[in-house]
């Protein structure tokens, strides 16, 4: 039996861009392990070359799980809501909507990557989970220039500093970095403050003097191993976490001391939960109504527009339907978003 070709128009909608392109069904079915995705709009050769160097990640993050993370970033961003905290310790009143934190080891690394991130870092994100709801999360690992791995964790949810701080410098404790960096500033101490020379460039004599007094008070026994970064003054925090979760730069070997015993980066770069893991966008076939308001949203020049042989993407933010009259657009996703994450912007809306 004879075999035919059907295109199928398809949309994907995320929160910052529409893909369209073209489905290939066979009818009767067979699987064909040589067919391609057919555009009508364009007739171009596919440039090989992007489909090698996401294969080759060279040690850092791939083009491939670039794409991955930049849309789980995307979509935690998207579905965070602003929340308004009360701190018990200066008693301020907190609005945020998402918290960047950095958790580094205080004392020179002394086991593989692997096992800091099964036994530290699963632990505490399962911990954040439990006694915070820590619902989407996204991390990155990476390594610093003493060697050491370090991580960089988005969260939903509001945890003070100190809790924060106290959690991690616990769970890190299982394998004796606090104990360790208790124990060599005892030593460095004994006889009273005693200057880093070494930590100079980036940690002046007065900073040095405040931390250990600071770190007198509790026998330099809670580490500053814990970062929150304030996000209030950037303007595009998608963007700007995007970019900075998705950077590749690895380590020249003059960066690292001589006895950093983990200098290259093993194990799992990056990770987040499962339902931001999965995420693919709203997804439909193009119908007479969807075509309707694809040409609406081309018709007022606001948009920009990427094309390649096999797809074309529409970048704006989903917001932006509902301004140029793509109301139908916006209600699927908007519903998309509520039945995969529960966000919705007031209400779930009925299409």
């Amino acid at each position: 039996m004879k075999s035919e070709l059907h295109l199928i128009p398809t949309l994907i909608i995320n929160p910052s861009s529409l893909v369209i392109y073209n489905q290939v069904l066979w009818d009767p079915y067979r699987p064909s392990h040589s067919s391609k995705t057919i555009n009508n709009f364009y007739d171009k050769e596919l440039n090989e070359s992007f489909l090698l160097s996401s294969r080759k990640a060279n040690g850092n993050v791939s083009i491939q799980a670039k794409r991955k993370l930049s849309k789980a970033i995307e979509y935690l961003i998207t579905t965070a809501t602003e929340k308004k905290v009360h701190e018990r310790l200066t008693g301020k009143t907190v609005t945020f909507k998402i918290a960047f934190i950095t958790l580094t080891l205080p004392s020179k690394q002394q086991h593989p990557d692997t096992e800091i991130i099964n036994t530290c870092l699963n632990s505490f994100i399962i911990e954040i989970k439990k006694y915070y709801h820590v619902k989407n999360y996204v991390w990155r690992a990476e390594k610093q220039k003493n060697g050491n791995i370090h991580f960089h964790l988005i969260i939903d949810k509001f945890i003070p500093w100190s809790e924060l701080r106290d959690r991690w410098n616990r769970i890190i404790n299982k394998l004796g970095y606090v104990t360790r960096y208790q124990e060599f500033l005892k030593t460095w101490h004994n006889a009273g403050f005693k200057l880093r020379k070494d930590l100079l460039k980036n940690w002046d004599e007065q900073a040095q003097r405040l931390a250990y007094q600071k770190g007198k008070t509790n026998d330099f026994a809670n580490p500053n191993s814990t970062d929150i970064h304030s996000t209030k003054k950037i303007r595009n925090i998608k963007k700007y976490l995007t970019k900075y979760l998705t950077k590749n730069e690895q380590p020249e070997n003059n960066q690292l001391t001589n006895n950093a015993p983990h200098a290259k980066q093993t194990g799992r770069i990056w990770g987040c939960n499962h339902e931001l893991s999965n995420i693919e966008g709203f997804k439909a076939e193009i119908d007479s109504e969807i075509a309707d308001e694809l040409r609406t949203i081309l018709s007022t020049q606001k948009v920009h527009v990427y094309s390649t042989t096999y797809f074309s993407v529409y970048y704006l933010d989903y917001h932006d339907l509902k301004k140029l009259g793509a109301n139908q657009l916006f209600k699927y996703f908007a519903n998309y978003l509520y039945d995969e994450f529960g966000f919705n912007e007031q209400l779930k809306i009925a299409v």
